[in-house]
C-alpha cells in the first residue's frame, strides 16, 4: 500500500498543535494529505500536551496534568462532544443545598436562629463548580455569556441577590448549549434583570403626570446584549456610509419605541417565606420588588402595558391589538434576527475564550455558524462554542507569534486556574469562598459583582501607549493598573504559600453568620510537583509548570531567571523544603507575562 507524506519545516518552539515541527506524516490512500496534517496543525484531533493545556485554558479554567493527558488521549472534538452531554446540577438547586447545609451548621450551635438567604452562597456554588466540577466547558461558557448579558447583584440591596442571582445565572449555565433566542427571552423576563435594569413595574405613558416608560432596558438590550451601536459586516468590521462614517444601528426614537414594549411586567408570585403577612393577599402589580419571588419569570399586566403599534428598527412594525407578551416576543424576534447579532455576539465570545483581537475572518467563520448551524438553525450556542474552540485561529500555534494573538487572563481566571490545576481541597471538603467579600477591592473583579451593566471592562478598551496605536484592543487591561497589579502579586503569593482563600465554614456565635475557619483552611496539592523536583530536579519541575500553567509558552529568558533564582535558594544556607521550592517556582511563574497572558 502506498502512502502520502508530509515533511514540515522545523521550528524550535510550539511543538505540535500549530507547527509541524520536523514531523513526517503518513496516510493511507483513502486519506488526503491535508487530513493527515490535521493531527499536527492544531485544528485536528489529538494535540500534544502543550496544545491540550492551551485548549483547556480556553475551554475552561485550565486543567491538571491528568486533565491535559486526557485531552491528548481522546482528542479535542470528542472532548467537546463529551462535555456537551455531561449531566449537571443547577445553581439554584446547589444554592438551596448550601442554604440548608449552612442552616444545619449554624443551628448546631445556635438553635432556632433565623438564617438569611445570603448572596455568598451563590459564590460558594460558583467556586466549587469551577474547582471541582466536571462540566468544565459549560462553566466557562456561562462565565463568558454572563460578561455580555450582565446582571450584577452588587447594587441589589436585599436578600434576593442570593437565590435570585443563582436562578438568573442558571439561564446562562443551563442555556450555554441551547439557543441564544431562548436566553434573550428568559433574561428579559427574569425579575432580577427587571430590577437591575428597571423594567420591573415599568409602566405605560401617563400624559396626566407627564411620565414616559423607562428606557433603560430598551437601550441596553440593543447596545450591549444584541446589536451594538454600529452596523456590522458579518466579519465584525463596521459598515460605513458614502462619507465613510459608521452607520448607527438605532436612534433615540428606536429606544423610545422599544421602551413601550417593556411595560406592564411585574412579579408572578409573592415571596411568602420572606413576607408571611401576604398570605392570602391578592396578587397586585405595584408592591415592592422584595415582596415577589425572584425565581419566577415576570408576568404581564395588560392595564399597565403601553397599547398601540410600536415602530422598531428600520420601520419594522409591531402591530396594535396584541397582548403585551406578544409585543415582547415580537421585539425579541426582531432583535435576534438583526444581521448584527451574529458578529456582535461571536466577537465577544471569542474575546472571552480565545483572544482579544480576533481577525475578521475568524469572526466571520463563527458568525456564519451563529447565523446557521448547518441545519438551518440560528443562534445555536453549542455550534458557536464548538466553532470558536476548533477554529484554526484558536488551534493553529503558528498564529501564536502574531501580535494580535492572546488575551490577558482575568483575575477570576487566574485564581480559578490555581485551584483547578493543583486540586484545591479542604479538611471538610467544603470550598466556601466568597470572592465578593475578599477580593473585590484587591483585584477589581468578583463573581456577579460587576460595577455596572458595562461589566468590569469593556470590549473596546485599548491600552493607550502600545495597543491603541496598533489598532488593537486589550479589554482586561482596563482593570489592570498599579494598584490592582500589586494586590495581585500579594494575593497570589498568599494563595500559594499560605492558603488559597479564607474558607467560611465556621459560625460566628455573636451574629449567627459564617466566618473564616482556620481549622478548615483550603490547601493545594503540590505532591506531584514535589516528586518531580525530588526525583528529576529543578529543570524538570519547570518543564511541568510550564506545561500546566503556561502551555509551553514560558520564554527561555524568563525560565532562566526563575531557574537561577531557585538554584540560589537551593545552594544557599537558608533552610528550605522541597515544598518551599515548588511554591516559589509557581509564584514566580504566575506573576510573569508568560502566565498572565494566554496566547
Amino acid at each position: 500500500m502506498t502512502s502520502l507524506s508530509l515533511i514540515a519545516q522545523t521550528y524550535q518552539d510550539h511543538f505540535g498543535t500549530g507547527n509541524n515541527v520536523g514531523i513526517r506524516v503518513q496516510s493511507s490512500p483513502t486519506q488526503n494529505l491535508d487530513s493527515a496534517a490535521l493531527t499536527l496543525n492544531g485544528t485536528g484531533f489529538f494535540p500534544d500536551l502543550a496544545g491540550a493545556s492551551r485548549f483547556l485554558a480556553q475551554a475552561g479554567f485550565g486543567g491538571s496534568y491528568e486533565d491535559i493527558e486526557y485531552v491528548t488521549q481522546i482528542g479535542i472534538e470528542p472532548w467537546i462532544e463529551e462535555q456537551f452531554e455531561l449531566p449537571y446540577t443547577t445553581y439554584l438547586d446547589e444554592y438551596y443545598g448550601k442554604y440548608q447545609e449552612v442552616s444545619d451548621l449554624i443551628h448546631t450551635q445556635l438553635p432556632g436562629i433565623p438564617i438569611d438567604r445570603r448572596r455568598e452562597y451563590t459564590d460558594f456554588v460558583f467556586w466549587e463548580k469551577v474547582f471541582k466540577g466536571s462540566d468544565v466547558l459549560r462553566n466557562k461558557a456561562a462565565f463568558a455569556l454572563h460578561q455580555i448579558l450582565v446582571m450584577s447583584t452588587r447594587t441589589i440591596k436585599h436578600h434576593k441577590k442570593g437565590f435570585g442571582g443563582a436562578d438568573f445565572y442558571d439561564i446562562l449555565y443551563e442555556g450555554a448549549f441551547g439557543n441564544f433566542r431562548d436566553i434573550l427571552s428568559q433574561v428579559t423576563l427574569h425579575p432580577m434583570m427587571g430590577s437591575y435594569l428597571s423594567h420591573f413595574q415599568n409602566q405605560k405613558s401617563d400624559p396626566s403626570k407627564g411620565t414616559l416608560p423607562d428606557e433603560n432596558y430598551a437601550r441596553e438590550i440593543m447596545q450591549l446584549f444584541t446589536i451594538g451601536l454600529w452596523e456590522l459586516n458579518n466579519d465584525g468590521t463596521y459598515k460605513t456610509d458614502d462619507s465613510g462614517e459608521r452607520i448607527p444601528t438605532y436612534t433615540n426614537e428606536d429606544i423610545t419605541e422599544l421602551a413601550k414594549v417593556f411595560t406592564g411586567l411585574s412579579g408572578a408570585e409573592y415571596d411568602l417565606e420572606a413576607n408571611p403577612d401576604l398570605v392570602g393577599e391578592e396578587l397586585v402589580f405595584w408592591r415592592g420588588f422584595s415582596k415577589y419571588k425572584a425565581t419566577i419569570p415576570m408576568i404581564m399586566w395588560e392595564d399597565r402595558h403601553e397599547q398601540g403599534e410600536k415602530v422598531m428598527l428600520d420601520g419594522t412594525v409591531i402591530p396594535d391589538g396584541q397582548t403585551g407578551m406578544e409585543d415582547i416576543q415580537d421585539a425579541l424576534d426582531i432583535l435576534f434576527n438583526h444581521p448584527n447579532v451574529g458578529p456582535f455576539i461571536s466577537y465577544r465570545l471569542i474575546q472571552h475564550l480565545v483572544k482579544s483581537n480576533p481577525s475578521p475572518a475568524y469572526v466571520n467563520r463563527v458568525a456564519t455558524v451563529f447565523n446557521n448551524n448547518g441545519q438551518g438553525i440560528r443562534g445555536d450556542l453549542k455550534a458557536v462554542f464548538k466553532a470558536i474552540l476548533t477554529d484554526t485561529e484558536a488551534r493553529d500555534c503558528l498564529i501564536i507569534e502574531e501580535a494580535s494573538t492572546g488575551k490577558l487572563r482575568q483575575p477570576i481566571e487566574r485564581l480559578a486556574i490555581l485551584g483547578k490545576v493543583f486540586d484545591v481541597d479542604s479538611p471538610s471538603g467544603r470550598l466556601w469562598f466568597s470572592d465578593y467579600n475578599n477580593l473585590s477591592d484587591e483585584l477589581e473583579q468578583t463573581f456577579q459583582g460587576a460595577p455596572s451593566v458595562f461589566n468590569f471592562f469593556v470590549p473596546s478598551y485599548a491600552e493607550d501607549e502600545y495597543v491603541a496605536p496598533n489598532g488593537m484592543v486589550s479589554p482586561e487591561f482596563q482593570i489592570l493598573h498599579s494598584v490592582s497589579s500589586i494586590h495581585y502579586l500579594n494575593t497570589i503569593e498568599d494563595a500559594i504559600k499560605d492558603k488559597p482563600f479564607r474558607n467560611f465554614t465556621s459560625v460566628n456565635t455573636n451574629n449567627g453568620r459564617l466566618s473564616n475557619n482556620n481549622a478548615d483552611a483550603p490547601f493545594l496539592d503540590f505532591s506531584d510537583e514535589i516528586g518531580v523536583l525530588d526525583n528529576e530536579g529543578v529543570s524538570a519541575l519547570l518543564d511541568r509548570l510550564d506545561l500546566i500553567l503556561c502551555h509551553g509558552e514560558l520564554t527561555d529568558n524568563t525560565r532562566s531567571i526563575i531557574e537561577d533564582a531557585l538554584m540560589q535558594v537551593i545552594n544557599s544556607n537558608v533552610n528550605h523544603t522541597s515544598q518551599d521550592i515548588v511554591e516559589q517556582a509557581i509564584y514566580y511563574i504566575m506573576v510573569t507575562a508568560d502566565f498572565t497572558i494566554l496566547r
